[in-house]
């Protein structure tokens, strides 16, 4: 075991090589089938020497880029489901720009949403699936995925949300951030355009600064773990590659999500569609994470009180990007996935 100082020494020595900048994600073979814009339709084939199941569109979150689902060999949600003979196909929403600002949300929530369903069928039908496609919702991606099925519950056999906040009103310090008494929404939105990357950054630090403190103690403590070393990289990568939210989309998701409640509590029109998750009747899975300072179970949980179908409540060990990494969420979520049923 090496002395304070030389555990110190090796973990300059690890930082002056900028590990965080060379980290290399998002490796798992797969290609592109779409793309409107900035946005992509991602697809990771499923492996050739399992049986194919049933393909799975995944709605990543848009403050976000997709690769903490496929960080590094062995920590790829996306690529333990192709490798299980899932066919995968992953919505990249790219990274928005001033141009986007006055979008509404709609854009996001319906109108792409239904073009990427529509497009993923299409390319399963392509190439040897049945057309039917299951869902995966992650963090806000889920919100969004939630929202566009009460429009369009057609779109999937079955749903699959992880980490995603329904429930706004149980989400902790976020919600008690975002009151309208104190969180000027429209002035700020009015003035910046798009929500800025470097700020919503900075918020989720705010939500817990200890963790700020915590990952530098903990590559202290793991300097001489090679693996860790690799990991510790590629998540500061991650985290540190946040993207702006278009403006006026996030005006809407605000104050629809957080001020009103109003997945749960109703009275929200989008675009000139009523929004209304007691319209999806199948059965839907929800994924908490145990430690999950972001979307706390309450919170996930609250998909129970308005889902117009069955829903299985599960809460897995880990925090909100931690489940992520680890082999318990893919491993249930093949689980799941795999179950034969009537749909």
């Amino acid at each position: 075991m090496p002395s304070v100082l030389g555990r110190t020494f090796e973990t300059l020595s690890f930082l002056a090589d900028d590990p965080v900048r060379t980290a290399r994600t998002g490796t798992t073979p797969h290609d592109v089938v779409f793309r409107q814009g900035k946005i992509a339709l991602r697809h990771f084939p499923a492996a050739a020497d399992k049986p194919r199941q049933r393909a799975v569109l995944v709605s990543m979150p848009l403050i976000n880029t997709w690769s903490v689902w496929d960080l590094l060999p062995g920590k790829s949600v996306f690529g333990k489901l192709s490798a299980a003979g899932i066919p995968v196909y992953v919505v990249d929403w790219g990274r928005p720009g001033d141009e986007d600002a006055t979008r509404p949300l709609s854009y996001y929530v319906d109108e792409v949403l239904t073009r990427l369903f529509d497009r993923a069928r299409r390319h399963d039908l392509a190439n040897g699936g049945e057309g039917v496609l299951d869902a995966i919702g992650y963090c806000v991606g889920g919100t969004f995925l939630a929202t566009h099925l009460s429009l369009h519950p057609e779109h999937a056999a079955r749903t699959a949300f992880v980490c995603t906040p329904i429930d706004f009103h149980s989400s902790g310090r976020l919600v008690a951030w975002a009151n309208p008494e104190h969180f000027p929404l429209d002035t700020l939105i009015s003035n910046v355009g798009n929500y800025p990357a470097d700020l919503m950054r900075t918020s989720f630090s705010w939500l817990k600064p200890q963790g700020q403190t915590a990952k530098w103690v903990g590559l202290w403590e793991r300097i001489e773990d090679a693996d860790f070393r690799t990991l510790w990289a590629a998540l500061e990568q991650w985290n540190g590659d946040n993207v702006d939210f278009p403006g006026e989309a996030y005006r809407e998701y605000v104050r629809r999500c957080y001020f009103e409640n109003a997945l749960l509590n109703g009275g929200w029109t989008l675009g000139s569609k009523t929004v209304d998750l007691r319209n999806a009747k199948h059965e839907a899975l929800v994924i908490a994470a145990a430690t999950d300072h972001i979307a706390p179970q309450a919170a996930c949980y609250g998909l129970a009180k308005t889902w117009g179908g069955p829903v299985v409540l599960e809460t897995i060990k880990g925090g909100h990007v931690g489940v992520s990494v680890g082999s318990r969420l893919p491993a249930r979520l093949i689980a799941w996935l795999t179950q034969r049923d009537e749909n």
